[in-house]
């Protein structure tokens, strides 16, 4: 062998070693384990909490939404019923009635699935909050568009009732309740009435009642309707939302327990 291979042969020797240095400094290096805000993810996992405190938490969640449903329920059942509802308010209560059935019977599920131990029930009931859950997410982003069709959904309903002030009696006192508590007349001013051909009712009165004997544009709210509930709609958007994001935070959370109490009674 001539001092040229045997030169080679040790640069060789001395590539392989400097690679296998530089394996073992990388494998004995520290892992980065993923973060979401700061904590690793592992610790985020549902395996990682005991049995009994999934069994708690799911147990507190679904019964104090069993409760909550129920009510909702009971008053938008009563406020449909027996209250007289200001114009445009009705859909809001209907809407307020469907989230709590939805509300009341997944809450059953998931407690009628965790004492039956259930798991295919568990993840109809996964699926289920999975979905609403998404639909809140869409809801809110497309807020814009829809806070624009429920306008159009007032003026509507206040033009059919305006038509039918007189011989329906819900419409009558629907108009006359928010009259008075919005302090307004008609859709756009106290001039629909005359446009629909209808003497302007006494809830319009701005003075006091003895003079409001024979009502007259005088005596009549000038601003409309319309305006005053797009302003007391708006005036309530803080509340909403703030609710919206405790019932996403619940379900999300729900949904999460879930997760953890089926994987334990599939190991079971």
């Amino acid at each position: 062998m001539t001092h040229r291979d045997k030169c080679a042969e040790n640069d060789e020797e001395t590539e392989s070693s400097s690679d296998e240095e530089m394996t073992e400094s990388v494998s004995s290096g520290p892992v980065r384990k993923p973060k979401f805000f700061g904590i690793p993810i592992y610790k985020l996992s549902y395996r990682r909490l005991p049995k009994k405190c999934l069994k708690v938490s799911f147990l507190a969640i679904n019964s104090a939404s069993l409760l909550t449903g129920i009510i909702i329920v009971v008053l938008s059942i009563w406020m449909l019923i027996d209250i007289k509802l200001l114009i445009g308010q009705g859909l809001f209560i209907s809407i307020l009635l469907l989230l709590g059935i939805f509300s009341t019977s997944m809450s059953f599920i998931g407690l009628f699935a965790f004492v039956k131990k259930r798991t295919s029930l568990l993840l109809l009931y996964i699926a289920c909050q999975s979905i609403l859950l998404c639909t809140i997410f869409i809801c809110a982003i497309m807020s814009f568009s829809l806070f624009d069709k429920v306008m159009q959904k007032i003026r509507g309903d206040m033009r059919k009732s305006i038509e039918n002030y007189h011989n329906l009696d819900w419409a009558t006192e629907a108009w006359d309740n928010t009259h008075r508590y919005l302090k307004c007349c008609g859709i756009k001013s106290y001039k629909d009435w005359i446009d629909y051909r209808k003497n302007i009712p006494q809830s319009c009165c701005s003075t006091a009642i003895e003079k409001c004997a024979i009502m007259s544009e005088e005596v009549a709210y000038k601003s409309g309707c319309l305006k005053s509930a797009v302003i007391l709609l708006k005036s309530h958007i803080y509340a909403v939302c703030l609710s919206v994001l405790l019932i996403s935070i619940t379900i999300a959370t729900s949904v999460f327990v879930a997760f953890g109490v089926r994987r334990k009674l599939k190991a079971n």
